[in-house]
């Protein structure tokens, strides 16, 4: 019985080391989180960088130099632009001279470059009716297209966050001065008929002006700091020439300039900066002493029997640290309880890199009513980590099991017979063919093998009607007519014949085992088959 013991216990223990050198390679690279950096004298530490971007969209409004110039419609000159509502948009980069995480007012420099479009007022259509009709003119034509400003500004940009933490709000200002592209408004009126012109207002060659870009926004940093989110309010102020040709030509020189409010985004970078680092002690773990306890003994390696019906306690997994600790270090246990049956490995209960030192027993894999554990055999490993600021490690496994078993059954094996008939029913039908005579040719060559004549022959060509399979059947007994009865026989067949074969294995009442094949034939008329009789084979 020892003896029996021993060489049950012994595959089970080496099973369990094996899982638990695997297992010391899964949990280090899946399960423990490691410290950021290493065990070395060089750290990378992210420090914001000096640059950001940012963009601008929104709707815009011109404004010509008073509100009197932009909107009073008996203003003659300013009624060619007649800039209404349009859109604003603009890129900007800036780079700030101090960038500490905790410093809230920042002083910078940056330039932005954008576009920005007004479409025309509707009562520009209101005007030019009338001068249509002081024209006389019947067949007039108009044609007409909106103003639009490119420029590139640099200037100063100031920003102050209203608090020293990263995800602060802060509001941006900043004055810039440039380069304004700007094209008036474009409107032709002409006679249809005579070409002759009406009312025209066009752009001159002098397209650039100097100019001057204001703004101020406020802006709300993203969870990481690195995106900003905010409104922002701008306003610009530059020139503009344009002309009135015709018989006479004037041109002029205006004030150009409007303001406009919409949504704005900055984004800030953050660069890798090495810093000397103070060199870490390396960790040495030592894998814990584990315990299996059950009433009050040790259950290592031990093995029950699924008859044992008396009452047990519940069974406890615990395990004790062989590591020496001090502040800078913390030490945390991975556990897992395994169970093997039917030639699986399952994990039903797991501790992963938690600080108790035990684990309770699944109560789905205990016998209610007893409380000893159901079938099967039953492994647990327990590692040890220990993490330090910049290192890590993980101890080997400490392991240990036992296994509950149902005793032996002697199974009587019952005899079993084994019978089976296929039937295979076929017919030949007669059919003409030509055939290919070949003979020595005495025209074409001395010795040529050639096609010298045609001939037909009659041969009888094998055609299947249907199969018959039956198990457990007595060749003997059966019924060759009632078991083709549902096979369908062509008109032109004469004669139907039929293959049985047997095939026969285990003890079935003395009947020869092996197969057996026996052909039949039997006559048709009109249609109807006749007795089937045994075909011999003719020598």
């Amino acid at each position: 019985m020892k003896k029996q013991i021993l060489l049950t216990v012994l595959p089970l223990l080496l099973l369990c080391l094996l899982r638990s050198a695997s297992y010391a390679q899964e949990v280090k690279n899946a399960n423990c989180p490691n410290p950021a950096g290493g065990c070395d004298t060089i750290a990378i530490e992210q420090k914001i960088s000096p640059w950001r971007v940012g963009g601008f969209i929104g709707p815009a409004a011109a404004f010509c130099g008073k509100w009197s110039s932009t909107f009073n419609s008996s203003k003659y000159r300013d009624k060619s632009l007649f800039n209404g509502i349009g859109f604003h948009a603009g890129l900007n980069a800036d780079y700030f001279f101090n960038v500490k995480r905790k410093k809230q007012f920042k002083f910078g420099v940056g330039a932005v470059a954008g576009l920005q479009m007004f479409f025309l007022r509707n009562d520009l259509d209101i005007f030019l009716d009338n001068i249509i009709a002081q024209s006389g003119s019947s067949n007039a034509v108009i044609r007409k297209g909106s103003s639009e400003d490119h420029y590139l500004a640099a200037g100063p940009v100031i920003s102050y966050a209203f608090g020293k933490k990263p995800r602060s709000p802060f509001i941006e200002a900043s004055v810039r001065g440039g380069v304004f592209r700007t094209t008036p408004a474009a409107i032709f009126v002409y006679d249809g008929v005579t070409s002759n012109n009406i009312y025209s207002v066009t752009a001159t060659d002098k397209r650039y002006h100097a100019g001057l870009l204001a703004t101020l926004g406020v802006f709300f940093p993203s969870k990481k700091g690195l995106w900003s989110w905010g409104v922002e309010a701008a306003g610009f102020r530059t020139k503009v020439d344009y002309i009135f040709p015709g018989a006479t030509i004037y041109s002029y020189q205006r004030k150009h300039g409007g303001f406009t409010a919409g949504l704005a985004f900055r984004r800030n970078f953050v660069r890798d900066i090495p810093i000397k680092k103070d060199p870490t002690p390396p960790l040495l773990c030592e894998a814990p002493d584990l315990e299996l306890m059950m009433n009050g003994k040790s259950i290592k390696g031990l093995i029950f029997s699924t008859l044992d019906s008396t009452k047990a306690d519940s069974i406890q997994i615990t395990w004790k640290s062989r590591s020496i600790l001090d502040s800078t270090k913390s030490e945390t246990f991975t556990a897992r309880l395994h169970q093997l049956n039917g030639g699986m490995d399952s994990v039903i209960a797991q501790v992963i890199c938690q600080k108790e030192t035990k684990m309770a027993w699944p109560a789905a894999y205990l016998n209610p009513a007893t409380g000893r554990p159901v079938e099967g055999q039953y492994y647990i490993t327990v590692q040890s980590q220990q993490i330090s600021s910049c290192a890590s490690c993980i101890s080997e496994a400490a392991t240990t099991g036992f296994s509950v078993q149902k005793p032996d059954v002697i199974k009587i094996k019952e005899p079993n017979c084994f019978k089976q008939c296929f039937l295979e029913v076929y017919a030949y039908k007669k059919v003409k063919v030509k055939r290919v005579k070949y003979g020595k040719s005495p025209t074409s060559c001395v010795g040529c093998i050639c096609p010298v004549d045609t001939i037909s022959k009659t041969i009888s060509q094998y055609h299947l009607l249907g199969t018959v399979k039956k198990d457990n059947c007595d060749a003997s007994k059966l019924d060759l007519n009632s078991e083709t009865a549902n096979i369908k026989i062509p008109k032109w067949a004469t004669t139907i014949y039929t293959s049985v074969e047997t095939v026969v294995a285990g003890d079935c009442d003395g009947i020869p085992q092996g197969k057996n094949k026996i052909n039949y034939s039997a006559p048709v008329k009109k249609g109807k088959v006749g007795v089937f009789n045994r075909a011999y084979q003719k020598k």
